[in-house]
């Protein structure tokens, strides 16, 4: 179990990582290629210095666009952290795991219970609760404006990263997951160094340390939770990870950054959390 809980707290100081970086104004890519560098190396020592997609070019495809993801992900998560504080992102993409359970049912023909198929309506029901204030017309026609607009683009972004995982487990099934984050996590730190060049940002130490601390909490966030899953079922580790780090989240959020949330968004935390228990 304190793999468990390591895991939750490791998660939520990336979230906070991302939040204080953006209250500062550091340059992303710098932040996020300095994070990747730091979480290749760590990936290449969990793997001993093996990388299994080199030897299979679907898997390597496969693994070059999760790490387009990953990178992509980080920075619809700081753009969305930005405009709707820490809570409501790291909520949403929480509960983007509905994505890949869909994908489960439409795609591999799994048959879904009952409880997940009201654990999916209650994650679409949670969505537009998600916003700072209700979804209008208006809303829609300036998504981005709004922030929420960033939030659904996480939400989507997000689960369709779990579904890749979900394709590699099913139809490239490895021993040692860390032979794949190799490439993942270098493929990240290719793109956000050369996106860093080619947009000039600044390298300064402060951002430097950001990035190594983000890239060490990347690291064992991945550890922690690997070694939850060894230990114990999945059916407890999903959920129990995924609520853990809402709830903390929200005491973060709410504490140190003093982030205020309306009604409607404790009633979309609610449904997460409730539809987090009905996936699982």
């Amino acid at each position: 179990m304190e793999y468990l809980a390591l895991a939750v707290l490791c998660s939520v100081g990336i979230a906070t990582i991302i939040k204080y970086a953006g209250i500062k104004g550091y340059p992303s890519f710098v932040l996020f290629a300095t994070n990747y560098l730091v979480a290749t190396i760590g990936a290449l020592i969990g793997s001993g210095g093996k990388v299994a997609p080199f030897s299979d070019p679907p898997l390597l495809l496969l693994t070059v666009f999760l790490g387009g993801l990953f990178i992509w992900c980080f920075w619809i998560l700081m753009m969305a952290v930005k405009k709707l504080g820490m809570v409501l992102p790291v909520t949403l993409m929480r509960i983007s795991a509905v994505i890949p359970t869909l994908a489960s049912i439409v795609l591999f023909g799994e048959a879904p219970m009952l409880m997940q198929i009201i654990g999916i309506a209650l994650a679409f029901i949670a969505l537009p609760l998600a916003a700072r204030g209700p979804v209008t017309k208006d809303d829609i026609q300036t998504l981005f404006g709004s922030g929420f607009g960033w939030g659904l683009v996480l939400f989507f972004s997000y689960g369709l990263t779990d579904f890749m995982f979900k394709l590699q487990k099913e139809h490239f099934p490895v021993g040692n997951l860390y032979e794949v984050l190799v490439v993942i996590f270098g493929t990240a730190f290719v793109i956000g160094t050369v996106t860093m060049l080619v947009r000039k940002e600044k390298i300064s130490a402060p951002v430097l340390l950001s990035g190594v601390l983000l890239g060490i909490l990347n690291m064992f966030a991945a550890y922690f939770f690997m070694s939850a899953i060894a230990v114990l079922p999945g059916v407890v580790v999903f959920p129990a990870n995924g609520i853990g780090v809402i709830l903390l989240s929200t005491v973060v959020g709410v504490l140190l950054w003093k982030e205020k949330l309306a009604v409607r968004n404790y009633i979309a935390l609610a449904l997460a959390v409730t539809a987090l228990l009905f996936l699982s």
